[in-house]
C-alpha cells in the first residue's frame, strides 16, 4: 500500500481538502468531519487499494483502513490547511433531524475521547502489569520504584481533566491553553487543602461543594462548553490593543467560578449517575447484558459507534473501580472474531482470502477487530453467525462470573493483565472466558461453513473477457493500452531485459500510430529526458514503464516529443508522448514498445492478453490486468 497516493485518492474522492472541517483517526480509521457529506464519492473510495469499507456514521465519513491508518492520516494532514483534530469556524452542512443530532453528539463524543485512549491504554496497561509484579515477586510494593511507577501510572487518570480540557478545546473551538488553565483551577493542591481543611467554602458568599476532581470527565467536559460561549463574548468586549491578556482574562473570571460552584459538581453528580445507570443495567440484567452485547458488537463497530462507550467506561473506572459490561462484552466477542478470521484462513483454498484472514484474525485477538470484520466477515456473512455465537456463549460465561476489566484498552492477548485482581480469580475467568470463545467460534465457522472462492484453471483469453466486465472491482486494476497497434507477448520483444521480465511482467505494443496516452488516472514519475520513456503511478499504486521502441535511448530524443514533466498529474487517454513513428522505423529502430508494470512483485498476478488485436478505434481497451 502506498500511503501518499491513497491519501491523495481519499482527498479527491471525499470533495477536496475545503470539504473536510476535520480530521482524527483511531486504531483503523480515518475519521472525517465534512462540511457536505454529499459530495463525498463513497463508491470510489471503498475501490482504493487499502480501503476496507467506507462508513458514514457518528456524525463522521469513517473510512476503514486497518493498521495503517496512522501512515494515512499523516500523509492526508500534509495535504490539507487544517491543524489535525481542530474545529474549524465553518459550519458544517447541518442535519436537524433526531438522527442527525444523534450523529452530531456521537461525533463530539468521539472527538474528544478518541485521541486520549493511547495516554489511558499506556498508564492503565502499567497499573495492571504494577499488580502483577508483586504477584511474580519480581518487585516489593513498598519499594521506591514501585510507588514512583505507582506515580506514573496515576498520572494521565488524575489529570484527565486536563487531557479532555485540550481535546474539547479542539471540539468546541477555545483557547486550549485557557482551557487547560480551567483544568487546572479544579486539580489545583490548594483547592484540595481547601476542601479537607473541614471547613464551609464560599466564594463571593455562594457555597462551594468539596469535589475531587481528578479522574473526572463529565465536569471539564461542561466547563469548556460554557467557555466556548464566554469567549466569544470576551472577543468582543477586547481592544485590540489589549485583547492578548483582556480576553482570556475575562473568560478566566467569569468560567472559574461557575466552575467551581454550579457546571463541576453538576458533572460529577452527571458521572456517578451515569455509573449507577450501568451498575442498574448489570443488576437488572446480569449476565444477559454482557452476553447481548457481546453478541451485537460487531454491529456497533461496523457503524463506529462504540466510542460512544468512553464515557461510560471511564465513569465506571472511578467509581465502582472496574468496568463488567463493555471491556468484558469486548473480550468476548475480540477473540470471537479473531478466531473466526483464523478458521477461515485454515479452511480457504483461496490464498488472497487465506492471507487476508490471518492478518485480520491475529489483529482480532490482540484487540483490533475492523480488519478481520471487513476483510473476512462482512464479506463471507456466514462466519459472522459463527463469531456471534462464539461471543455469545463465553458473554454468558463471564457475565455468570462477573468478570472485571480494570483499565479502559480494547481486550486482547497482549493486554490480558487488564483483567488482574489481587487475591481473585477474575483473571483466571478471563482467560476461560477467551478460550471459550476462540474454541466454540472455531468449531461454529467449520460446522457452519462458508462459500469459499472457487479455484479452477481459466484460460488466457477467458480471463481477458472477466477481466473487462470486472474492471470496476475492488480487487482488479485495469491498465489500458497506452498505444494503438498489435499487442504481442513480452516474451517475444527482442530485448532480454523485457523478454525474461527483469524489469517486470506485462504485454508489448508494434504502434500503428505515434502517440502515447494515459493507461489510468495517475502521475508522472518519470520521464526519461531522451523522451523514449516515461514512468507513471496510477491512483491505485500500480507502477508502469512505457519504453517507446528498443535501443531508441540511442536517438538522444530525436523524433519524440513529451507534452508532461515529472510531477504531473494525468488522466487516462491524456496524451503523453508524439513520436515519429515512420522516420524512427528509417533510422532502423524496432518501434515495439514494452508496457510493464515494474512493481509486479506486489501483487498476486498479472493478467495479459495473449491474442493479437489490431487496435484502430480511437477507444482505449484493456491490455492488463492487475490482481
Amino acid at each position: 500500500m502506498n500511503h501518499k497516493i491513497l491519501a491523495q485518492s481519499v482527498l479527491e474522492h471525499v470533495g477536496g481538502k475545503d470539504n473536510i472541517q476535520n480530521v482524527i483517526h483511531c486504531m483503523t480509521r480515518l475519521r472525517l468531519t465534512l462540511r457536505n457529506p454529499s459530495l463525498a464519492n463513497s463508491e470510489e473510495i471503498s475501490r482504493l487499494e487499502g480501503v476496507l469499507k467506507v462508513a458514514n456514521a457518528a456524525g463522521q465519513y469513517q473510512i476503514i483502513i486497518g493498521n495503517d491508518v496512522g501512515f494515512v492520516y499523516k500523509e492526508l494532514v500534509k495535504l490539507i490547511d487544517i491543524v489535525p483534530g481542530s474545529n474549524s469556524n465553518v459550519e458544517q452542512v447541518k442535519d436537524n433531524s433526531l438522527k442527525g443530532y444523534f450523529n452530531r453528539f456521537a461525533n463530539l463524543i468521539t472527538g474528544i475521547f478518541a485521541p486520549i485512549i493511547p495516554a489511558i491504554a499506556g498508564a492503565g496497561m502499567l497499573k495492571a502489569l504494577l499488580v502483577l509484579l508483586p504477584m511474580l515477586s519480581l518487585m516489593k510494593e513498598d519499594s521506591q520504584t514501585y510507588l514512583l511507577l505507582k506515580v506514573i501510572s496515576d498520572s494521565s487518570f488524575f489529570f484527565l481533566p486536563m487531557l479532555l480540557a485540550y481535546t474539547s478545546s479542539q471540539k468546541f473551538g477555545t483557547n486550549p491553553m485557557v482551557s487547560i488553565v480551567l483544568a487546572g483551577v479544579l486539580l489545583h493542591p490548594n483547592l484540595t487543602a481547601l476542601f479537607n481543611s473541614g471547613k464551609a467554602v464560599f466564594f463571593a458568599g455562594i457555597p462551594v461543594k468539596a469535589v475531587s476532581y481528578g479522574a473526572s470527565v463529565i465536569p471539564i467536559i461542561l466547563i469548556i462548553w460554557l467557555m466556548s460561549y464566554v469567549e466569544k463574548l470576551a472577543e468582543k468586549l477586547s481592544p485590540g490593543p489589549v485583547k492578548i491578556f483582556l480576553k482570556p482574562l475575562i473568560t478566566i473570571i467569569i468560567v472559574a467560578p461557575i466552575a467551581l460552584t454550579v457546571l463541576g459538581p453538576l458533572g460529577m453528580y452527571l458521572g456517578a449517575g451515569l455509573a449507577a445507570g450501568v451498575l442498574w443495567i448489570q443488576e437488572t440484567a446480569g449476565w444477559a447484558a454482557v452476553a447481548i452485547l457481546a453478541v451485537f458488537l460487531p454491529f456497533i463497530i461496523m457503524f463506529g459507534m462504540q466510542k460512544v462507550f468512553y464515557p461510560v467506561v471511564i465513569a465506571s473506572l472511578a467509581h465502582p473501580g472496574y468496568d463488567s459490561l463493555i471491556g468484558v462484552a469486548m473480550l468476548a466477542s475480540n477473540m470471537a472474531q479473531g478466531a473466526g478470521s483464523l478458521a477461515v484462513s485454515f479452511k480457504t483454498k483461496d490464498l488472497k482470502l487465506k492471507q487476508i484472514a490471518l492478518s485480520g484474525g491475529i489483529s482480532a485477538l490482540f484487540g483490533i477487530t475492523e480488519p478481520a470484520l471487513y476483510g473476512v466477515h462482512l464479506r463471507l456473512k456466514k462466519t459472522l453467525f459463527a463469531c456471534m455465537i462464539g461471543a455469545g456463549i463465553s458473554g454468558i460465561f463471564v457475565g455468570i462470573l462477573k468478570l472485571k476489566a480494570f483499565v479502559m484498552v480494547s481486550p486482547g492477548i497482549a493486554t490480558m493483565p487488564i483483567f488482574i485482581e489481587k487475591g481473585t480469580s477474575n483473571f483466571t475467568y478471563a482467560i476461560i472466558g477467551a478460550l471459550i470463545s476462540v474454541v466454540v467460534t472455531f468449531i461454529a465457522v467449520y460446522l457452519i461453513g462458508f462459500e469459499d472462492v472457487k479455484v479452477e484453471e481459466v484460460k488466457q483469453k477467458d480471463i481477458k473477457i472477466s477481466a473487462q466486465k470486472s474492471e470496476n472491482k475492488v480487487n482488479r486494476k485495469v491498465i489500458y493500452s497506452p498505444i494503438k497497434g498489435e499487442v504481442i507477448p513480452l516474451k517475444k520483444v527482442r530485448d532480454k531485459v523485457f523478454s525474461e521480465e527483469v524489469m517486470g511482467k506485462g504485454m508489448a505494443i508494434k504502434p500503428t500510430e505515434g502517440k502515447v496516452v494515459a493507461p489510468f488516472d495517475g502521475t508522472v514519475e518519470m520521464v526519461f529526458h531522451t523522451k523514449h520513456a516515461i514512468g507513471l503511478k496510477s491512483n491505485l499504486g500500480v507502477e508502469v514503464l512505457i519504453h517507446i521502441g528498443i535501443d531508441t535511448v540511442n536517438l538522444n530524443g530525436q523524433y519524440f516529443t513529451s507534452h508532461v514533466q515529472n510531477g504531473d498529474e494525468v488522466k487516462q487517454g491524456q496524451l503523453l508522448i508524439e513520436f515519429d513513428l515512420k522516420n524512427i522505423q528509417k533510422a532502423g529502430y524496432d518501434t515495439t514498445t514494452p508496457v510493464v508494470i515494474t512493481n509486479s512483485a506486489d501483487y498476486l498476478e498479472i493478467l495479459s492478453q495473449e491474442e493479437k488485436t489490431e487496435r484502430v478505434s480511437g477507444k482505449q481497451q484493456p491490455l492488463l490486468t492487475v490482481l
